[in-house]
C-alpha cells in the first residue's frame, strides 16, 4: 500500500506530487492556491489536487488539515483541482481523522479505512455532480418560464427523476431559496425591470400578467414582501 498520511498546521510553499493528493480542512481557514485557481479553505472543505499539479496555501492563525497522498487514480482520473464539501454528519472530517490516527496500524485496516474514504469521496462526487446539474436545470426552466401563469413546480421537481421533497431541499440548500420563493424572486425582479422601463406605457395588470401573475391583488402582496413597497408606490419612486 503506497499511502502518505499528514497533519499540517502550516502553509506550504510551491510544490507538487507524482500521485494524488486529498486535503480535508479539520480546523481554521486559508486559502489554496492550485495553478490559476484560488479556493478558499475552511472545515469540511476537502480539496483533491491531481498528480504532477503546483499548489501552496497561505493559512493564519490556528488550523490543521489531513492530507492522503497516493494511489487514488483508480478513483478518479481528474486534470484539475476538484472541491467537494462533507456532508451534514462529517463523515469526511470522521474518516480523515480515523486514517490519520493510524496511519502506523496493520496494512489490512488502514487499507480498509482508505478505501472507505475513497468510497466516501466517490459518491459525494458523483451526487454533488448529479445534483447540482438537476438543480441549474430547474433554475433555467423556471427562469426561462416564470411568465407563465401555469408554470409547474411540482412537475418541474419530479421532472428532474429525484424524489420531489428530496430535489425540494437540495434545491434550498443550493440556491438559498425554496422552489417557489426562487420563482416569486425572479418574477418580481421582473415586475421591478418592467415599471422601470414601461411604467409609462402598460398598466400594473399588464405587467403582472407579463410575470406570470393573473391575480393583480396576489402580485401586489407579493411584490410588496420582496420589494417592501407596493407596485403602485415603486412606481412613484422611479
Amino acid at each position: 500500500m503506497n499511502y502518505s498520511i499528514n497533519s499540517v498546521i502550516t502553509g506550504s510553499h510551491p510544490h507538487y506530487h507524482t500521485g494524488y493528493e486529498v486535503i480535508v480542512g479539520i480546523k481554521g481557514n486559508g486559502t489554496f492556491f492550485i495553478e490559476n485557481k484560488k479556493i478558499d479553505f475552511y472545515p469540511g472543505i476537502i480539496v483533491i489536487v491531481p498528480p504532477n499539479t503546483p499548489h501552496s496555501s497561505v493559512f493564519e492563525g490556528e488550523n490543521e488539515r489531513i492530507y492522503v497522498n497516493g494511489e487514488f487514480g483508480h478513483v478518479f482520473n481528474a486534470r484539475s483541482p476538484i472541491v467537494i464539501y462533507d456532508n451534514s454528519q462529517k463523515e469526511g472530517i470522521t474518516l480523515a481523522k480515523m486514517i490519520f490516527r493510524n496511519r502506523y496500524a496493520k496494512n489490512e485496516y488502514l487499507s480498509a479505512l482508505i478505501t472507505a474514504f475513497a468510497h466516501f469521496l466517490m459518491q459525494n462526487l458523483k451526487n454533488d455532480s448529479e445534483i447540482n446539474l438537476a438543480v441549474k436545470e430547474i433554475v433555467n426552466e423556471i427562469t426561462d418560464s416564470f411568465f407563465e401563469s401555469t408554470l409547474d413546480l411540482k412537475y418541474l421537481l419530479n421532472k428532474s427523476g429525484y424524489a420531489e421533497d428530496y430535489m425540494r431541499a437540495k434545491f434550498r440548500e443550493v440556491t438559498g431559496y425554496t422552489p417557489v420563493e426562487f420563482l416569486t424572486k425572479v418574477r418580481i425582479n421582473q415586475a421591478c425591470s418592467l415599471i422601470d422601463m414601461y411604467g409609462n406605457s402598460l398598466s400594473l395588470s399588464e405587467i403582472a400578467e407579463r410575470c406570470g401573475y393573473t391575480d393583480y391583488v396576489y402580485f401586489s402582496r407579493k411584490f410588496k414582501m420582496i420589494t417592501g413597497v407596493s407596485p403602485r408606490e415603486f412606481m412613484k419612486l422611479k
